[in-house]
């Protein structure tokens, strides 16, 4: 920790004799703060849904950096997570987030350690569930953005494990787009797309699962009191265990979603039908690995997984209701955020239920470096 701190410390001065240097520019010291609070509740003993748990935590997230010429930013900060009820540790986790930013109104790039809240993209959650997202909030590697009149493009690459003899080689590849069709926009058509590699250690040697997602989907969104948005999907993955299988394992299905809302309050609800989307979980066809990948391999939500063995699990036939009262707003010029649910979940034949709460603080300031003639 007391080194972490010396570093943040060289680095926030480097930085501040670089705004002096670049002060003749165009150029703004930036200071931010980000706050979220998570708590995530689910209550799915007896069914297939996924595990019972809870999860509490805050994190806090302290950024500085310099922008110069209006569309160049050099920023660090870090990720200071505490999870509620651990006595043991002052933090329960620190990582640090430093990366350059390249913005303008159509196009923008990042490269280094930044969060994920810079993708655009939308990703079900097939590809993160909100546990991930919060947990997992980074990504280490680049993005690049494309934002038009009627629509938008990104792609992302993020190397999320190092080979080591401690972490297996991990990376993943993501992108979706979008596009609003008709004068008046009421239709859409979109996609999310995700490679993942998932190799080995050091100390785990021939063992490489792929992870393939791809996932068009099309949609509508009107004013008939409430507002409606409908989106039906389709999904494809591709996945093989290559230390055992030759072949492709092409699980796929279909995703209804249906949000209706009015003054912050709304009703989800998505219905998947199809295979199992996630195989490995749970267990494998590797015998070193018979307990299967667990969230090492998927960061998606349980609900589109099984639990039975995985002899013959690819086959099976799956389906899932989950439906979500709730409400979601933001306040104070959008500087803080709500989300707060519960949600009835059915495995096809029993029911389990979930409790989210939310909270984000973002808190931004630029000081002009420009020194006056």
């Amino acid at each position: 920790m007391n080194r972490f701190v010396r570093h943040i410390f060289l680095v926030v001065t480097a930085l501040f004799m670089a705004a002096e240097t670049y002060a003749q520019e165009n150029s703004k010291l930036l200071l931010g703060v980000n706050f979220d609070t998570f708590f995530d509740n689910t209550e799915y003993t007896g069914t297939s849904l996924g595990e019972s748990g809870t999860l509490f935590s805050a994190r806090l997230t302290p950024q500085i950096g310099i922008e110069w010429n209006d569309k160049n930013s050099l920023i660090i900060g870090a990720d200071l997570f505490a999870d509620f009820g651990n006595e043991t540790k002052f933090l329960s986790k620190t990582r640090p987030q430093l990366y350059y930013r390249f913005a303008t109104p159509k196009v923008k790039a990042y490269a280094g350690i930044f969060d994920r809240s810079a993708m655009k993209g939308y990703y079900s959650e097939l590809f993160f569930s909100d546990a991930a997202r919060y947990y997992e909030n980074r990504v280490q590697g680049v993005l690049g953005q494309y934002v038009g009149e009627r629509g938008y493009a990104e792609l992302s690459v993020d190397w999320c494990g190092m080979y080591s003899a401690e972490a297996r080689e991990r990376f993943r590849v993501l992108s979706a787009g979008r596009y609003d069709i008709g004068r008046q926009r009421l239709f859409y058509a979109g996609y999310a797309l995700q490679i993942f590699h998932f190799a080995g250690s050091k100390q785990i040697a021939g063992s490489v699962v792929d992870n393939a997602i791809v996932n068009p989907y099309v949609g509508t969104t009107f004013n008939a009191f409430f507002n409606f948005d409908i989106k039906l999907h389709g999904i494809l993955t591709m996945q093989r265990d290559r230390a055992v299988e030759d072949e492709m394992q092409m699980p796929g299905g279909a995703l209804l979603q249906l949000r209706l809302s009015k003054w912050g309050v709304y009703l989800d609800e998505q219905i998947y039908t199809g295979r199992n989307l996630m195989p490995y979980y749970y267990s494998a066809p590797n015998k070193v690995f018979a307990n299967g990948y667990g969230s090492e391999l998927y960061a998606g939500s349980t609900l589109f997984g099984t639990q039975p063995y995985w002899e013959g699990e690819i086959d099976t036939s799956h389906t899932f209701f989950d439906t979500r009262i709730g409400y979601q707003n933001s306040f104070f010029d959008d500087t803080i955020r709500l989300n707060t649910f519960i949600a009835f979940q059915c495995d096809g034949e029993k029911w389990g239920t979930r409790q989210m709460l939310q909270l984000s603080v973002n808190l931004f300031k630029d000081i002009s470096l420009t020194k006056k003639r």
